[in-house]
């Protein structure tokens, strides 16, 4: 059986959710509600079967890449000292370690972690990358996403790009946690 991360109440209730909104959408159609309508709440029900969504932003060497892999506990994407993530990289469950390259912006990772099955999470470049496709990129997802893992650098935290990018987060009402990153190489005083 596989492990949720709902709890038996909380599975109980997004099941009643989505009985209710199809009732109202039949209730709806018998009515000649406008298709709109009718769409919006198929939308709606639809997206409550969505995985959790978490895109991990911030700058470029940020060590976003490194942070996806300890949250995974495996090393799922590659890192290192200079910029890895040359595109938007959404990371999902799948049988079998597979990459699936969609276009030069945008690749999807498939890994046999249990822990995927509940959630997906896109790694995203530098928000101050020197390509502003990949920041065009990274706006389509923070909207959908249902958390934003900001991470900042320890040895460059906080910089008015980053500024910035968390006031255009903040415009789209997310959940944002903070990761500070690289905290290991600031001596203490």
């Amino acid at each position: 059986m596989r492990q949720s991360m709902l709890t038996d109440e909380q599975a109980q209730f997004l099941r009643e959710e989505k009985e209710a909104l199809a009732e109202i959408r039949l209730a709806l159609a018998d009515l000649d509600a406008p298709r709109e309508a009718l769409t919006a709440l198929q939308d709606a029900i639809l997206q409550l079967d969505e995985l959790f969504l978490v895109v991990v932003v911030g700058e470029f060497n940020a060590s976003k890449s490194a942070l996806v892999n300890a949250l995974l506990g495996e090393k799922v994407l590659a890192e290192g000292a200079t910029p890895t993530t040359s595109r938007v990289t959404l990371v999902k469950w799948g049988e079998q370690v597979a990459e699936q390259v969609v276009d030069e912006n945008f690749a999807i990772y498939t890994y046999p972690l249990p822990l995927l099955k509940e959630l997906n999470i896109v790694d995203t470049p530098g928000t101050n990358a020197v390509i502003r496709h990949h920041e065009r990129l990274t706006d389509e997802f923070v909207p959908r996403s249902d958390l934003v893992l900001f991470t900042t650098s320890a040895d460059h935290p906080l910089t008015e790009s980053e500024r910035q990018f968390l006031e255009r987060i903040l415009a789209w009402g997310k959940k944002i946690v903070f990761a500070l990153n690289k905290a290991d190489i600031i001596e203490g005083d």
